[in-house]
């Protein structure tokens, strides 16, 4: 009966380690000693506590506190299952500082961006009208070149002019074009 009284005190032991238990009862039937500390709740009720950790019990008067959640003098809760256990540690929720960053006054910015891209504008606008003008005497420089084309195409099938005297037609003379070009240059410039 001695060996397994030895048997039983040694797994009491090992139980106790693998629990993290600091002292279990004994096989022999001696309770173990439990320091109990005591912890004040927010409402000013004092409650006495074996361990301030999850499966620790917690009493008020020597009877188990009641279920639910309490919160502690400090500010951290404890949430409380049958007979006191606890069931979770809820630490102090500490107060969280929101930085607002400094919001800086945009209106200048925007005022120089709106003058800086009407400025463009208007430099565009200018440099548009004078492709615009460029364009135009282009045209006009196109609408001749195609009257000169015409008029080469057309003049040797033309009868010659009967004011002039000349002894040849005008549909027997090759047309120059330098005289052509000659005439329109005078014509534009004019």
């Amino acid at each position: 009966m001695k060996d397994a009284q030895t048997i039983l005190d040694k797994m009491s032991v090992f139980f106790a380690e693998l629990v993290g238990a600091e002292e279990m009862p004994k096989a022999s039937g001696e309770p173990a000693a439990v320091k109990m500390m005591e912890a004040k709740l927010k409402d000013g009720t004092i409650v006495e506590v074996s361990e301030l950790a999850i499966g620790g019990i917690v009493t008020i008067d020597g009877a188990p506190a009641p279920v639910g959640e309490h919160e502690l003098e400090d500010g951290s809760k404890i949430v409380l299952g049958d007979n006191g256990v606890i069931m979770e540690i809820k630490p102090k929720a500490e107060e969280i500082e929101i930085e607002v960053p400094v919001v800086e006054d945009m209106s200048a910015k925007f005022a120089a961006f709106e003058t800086s891209t009407n400025e463009k504008f208007a430099a565009y606008e200018e440099k548009f009208a004078a492709y615009e003008l460029k364009l135009s005497q282009a045209n006009k420089v196109i609408e001749g070149l195609m009257e000169i084309s015409k008029m080469l195409v057309e003049a040797p099938q033309a009868s010659a002019d009967q004011s002039v005297k000349s002894s040849s037609s005008f549909a027997s003379q090759k047309a120059d074009p330098k005289e052509a070009f000659k005439k329109f240059s005078e014509s534009i410039c004019s």
